[in-house]
This record gives C-alpha cells, structure tokens and sequence, in this order.
C-alpha cells in the first residue's frame, strides 16, 4: 500500500513539472537579436544547460524572474551565421525543451549586410617580428563601430594601432564603407596559431547589433637557434641628435637618439649596457628609453627615444663610443647591424676659461676707464676753452684782455705771471696754436708802441685759440691733466 502511495505521488509531481522553449520570432538578420524564453515549473532553471547554444548562437544577456507559473529564463542571442539555425533541446533534469529553427538572413532593411576580414602583414611573420594586423569591415555605412579586444593568448602579444575609414569603396563588386582597425602583433613562439574575436560590436540608430567574427590562421616561422637574444628580424632605423663641438670637462651632457624597429625597451637597454662603459675619460649614467607612438599610426614598429647621459672627465679630445644596433637579416640569413658613429669633442677645462674671461673683463674694463676718462678729458677742455675765449671776448680794455689772456688754460693752471710765460706754457700744451705774433702786438699796445685797436687784437687771439686743443699724451699724462682740471 505505501508503494503504490509513492508511485502515485511521484506521478502526479512529475504531470505537475513542466519545461517550455519559445521564440520571440522565428527570421532575424545576422547581427540582430532574437529573444529566447524558457518556462519551467517545478524545475530549478540553474541547472539547465546551455552550452549548446553556445556552438551557432552568442549568449550576451540573461534574464531571470520567478512567478505564480513558475520560473522564466530569457536569453537574448546573436547568430554566427546566416542560414537556417537550429536551437537544440536543452536539457534540465528527467526533461528537455523542444528544438526550434531560425532562419538568419545575410541583411534585410533594417540592418545592413556585412563582411569582415583580417590581413596580416607579412602573412607568414618570423618569431619577434613586428607584424600588422589589420581587421577591415565593410557596410553601408550606417553603422557605428566598436573596436573589439582580441583574447590574450600565451606566444604572442598584441598592442593596439590606429583606426580609419574609407567610403566609397568597391569589395566583391559593390560599393561600401570600409573601417579598418589595426594592431601590432608580435609572435614570440613559432609554429601555426590562430585568431579571432567572438563577436564585433556595432550600432545602428539606437540599436545594438553584433556580427560574427572572422578568424584567421597564419604560421609564425622560427628564428635560428644561433641568434643572440633580444636582436629582431627587422632592420633598425636611427635618428641621433647633434653632438656640441666642444664641452666643458666635469659637466655632463645628454644625447638623445630615436630607434625605429623592432626592439623592446628591455632588448635596447640589455644591447646598450653591452657597450657603453664607464672610463676615466667618459662617466656614463643609466639612459633613459622612452617609448613614443611612430609618425604612422598604423605602423607595428616600435619607437623609442633613447636618452644617455654622458660626463666628460678629462680635457682634450674625446671620442664617444659608436654605438651598433644588430638585427636579423632572414633573406641574407645572417646577422646584421646598424651602427651610429660616434663623434670627437673638444673638451675643456672650464677653470682656465674662467681665467682667462676675467683677465679680459679686467683689460676690458681698463679699456673703458681709458675711454671714460679720455672723454672727461675732452670735455672739459672744451669747457675751459669755452670760458677761456669768452673771458677774452669779454675784455673791455688792454688790461683786462691782459689778464684774460694770461688765464687762459686748457689744463685748469692758475694765471701765468706774464704773458712769456703764457706763450711757452701755451706751445707745450696744445697743437695747432702759434700764438707769438699775437702776443707781440698785445705787449707793444700795452707799452704804446702799437695802435692796433681792442677788437683786432681781441680778434687775433680768438681765432688762433679756437683752434687749440691739448696735445696728445701718455695714459699717466692723461690722468695727471685730467687731476689738475678736476682741482681747478
């Protein structure tokens, strides 16, 4: 009797249990959603099983809610391909759902039709060679792009490049919009691999759309065993900024140089360690290796700006060490380089030059002393000539042109006691200044024997003292004369 209570309770537990599978439409266009609801009552909806799903459909969203009918499990899907899809039964405990179909057009008139592709540059790269890689998808223009990360994966590193766009252009016989995005892929383990993204992400108007991703499959070829670390199958380019021609000794100096190639950061340190060392000629600091985006956007290149530090510590000449950069050449098979000649400087000891910018500091300082007196000099024997010639314009009778005579000076001296006097003192101080006559017919006015009148003799000394200037003179005379005008 109890057995047949539990077979009866078990029967009528498992008419009440229920599983349901529906559509929300049964044609979309590939890239467009389609909504799955599946219905349980007494069922836990955890432990249903989707990876089925996951073969043909992209399962981005979940929704769950639980109700008097039971539980209620939306999924929203994106096909991975066009054509008739079949959504197989799903699996949940003693039941499973129904298998449906979706029929997946390539483009309707609500979403654009779509084609993508990748290109790799070379399309077979060695191991350690900057490759690029370049996804192009092509429609009608009216969506809007996501740039889809690419999986991590072990043997090979990604970096990410630049982007652009193209309209107008003709693929597989029609006319498109063309996005490109691009990458630099660098494979660090030979022998065949493959790539691709699971879904590319656009928009349209509002609407997110999702498109299958294209894969691709490409061989990386090995480099030879004998290759010493850290040196790339790609020729370097190097670009060094100039060198001064001469620098002084104890002070340190920077030399920058940018490397195009395929190096890394920790490959060029390792390859510059190896030949620059310090001697007692030249110190040499860490350098410093920036890593800078190339010209190119889309180049896989590295760049880098490698900055050393250098410190010259003896005087003379000093030969900077050439610096050589080895790479693979694949189609000669052997190794290469390119080198970066160093340079000779001209060092100099900046204690001598100091010695020798102050001793010309000091001679030039003389030299303007000299000048600055030379022309206080001659400024103020204008001056006394000045006052001198206006004293003699100004005599109002033999006397007074007497003693305005005698006063004259360009040297500031007292009067002179007679007119002899003068005139020899007169000669030894200026040029261009005969004066004899002059004073011979003042001497005879003043003894009678001579009529000429006060303005002819008054006449003859201005224009012969007009003229005069002193004569020139050693440095010492100059500041000797230059005293005695002071004290006047």
């Amino acid at each position: 009797m109890v057995r047949v209570l539990i077979f009866l309770l078990m029967a009528g537990a498992a008419h009440a249990a229920s599983l349901t599978a529906r559509l929300d439409r049964t044609v979309v266009a590939l890239g467009e959603p389609v909504n799955l609801t599946v219905q349980a009552r007494g069922l836990n909806l955890d432990a249903l099983d989707l990876a089925p799903l996951g073969v043909t459909f992209d399962v981005y969203a979940r929704t769950r809610s639980s109700g008097e009918s039971g539980e209620t499990l939306v999924l929203t899907l994106y096909p991975r391909a066009a054509g008739v899809l079949r959504i197989p039964a799903l699996p949940l405990e003693h039941m499973h759902t129904h298998g449906l179909s979706l029929k997946v057009t390539d483009g309707n008139e609500a979403v654009p039709r779509v084609t993508a592709g990748w290109t790799l540059e070379p399309a077979m790269p060695r191991v350690n060679q900057p490759t690029r890689l370049t996804l192009s998808i092509c429609d009608d223009g009216s969506l809007q792009w996501q740039r889809p990360d690419l999986p991590t994966q072990a043997g090979r590193s990604v970096r990410v490049l630049g982007e652009d766009e193209h309209a107008g252009v003709h693929m597989g016989g029609e006319a498109c919009t063309l996005h490109r995005y691009f990458w630099a892929l660098l494979v660090t383990r030979d022998g065949t691999a493959r790539l691709g993204v699971p879904m590319l992400d656009a928009n349209r108007f509002g609407q997110r759309l999702r498109f299958p991703g294209p894969d691709l499959a490409f061989q990386a070829v090995a480099l030879p065993a004998w290759l010493p670390d850290h040196v790339p199958p790609v020729a370097p380019v190097i670009h060094a900024d100039p060198l001064p021609e001469r620098w002084p000794m104890q002070r340190p100096f920077s030399w920058r140089v940018e490397v195009l190639g395929g190096y890394s950061a920790e490959g060029l340190r390792a390859l510059l360690d190896g030949q620059l060392r310090d001697s007692p000629a030249l110190g040499i600091y860490p350098p410093l290796i920036e890593a800078v985006a190339p010209d190119d956007p889309a180049s896989p290149l590295s760049r880098y700006v490698v900055t050393l530090f250098l410190e010259p510590r003896a005087s003379g000449a000093l030969n900077l060490p050439a610096l050589r950069l080895p790479w693979y050449d694949a189609a000669r098979g052997q190794l290469a380089s390119m080198q970066l000649a160093g340079k000779t400087l001209t060092v100099f000891d900046p204690r001598r030059q100091r010695i020798v910018q102050g001793m010309l500091g000091i001679a030039g300082a003389l030299l303007l002393a000299v000048g600055i007196w030379q022309a206080r000099c001659r400024v103020r024997w204008r001056i006394a000539r000045w006052r001198g010639l206006r004293a003699i314009r100004e005599a109002r009778d033999i006397a007074g042109l007497d003693q305005a005579v005698r006063q004259f000076s360009l040297t500031g001296q007292a009067a002179a006691s007679s007119l002899g006097e003068w005139q020899h003192r007169v000669q030894w101080e200026t040029e261009a200044c005969d004066v004899a006559d002059a004073v011979r017919r003042l001497e005879r006015q003043r003894f009678g024997q001579d009529t000429s009148p006060l303005t002819a003799l008054q006449q003859g000394f201005l224009e012969i003292l007009a003229r005069s200037r002193p004569k020139s003179r050693s440095f010492r005379s100059v500041l000797r004369m230059g005293v005695r005008i002071s004290q006047a």
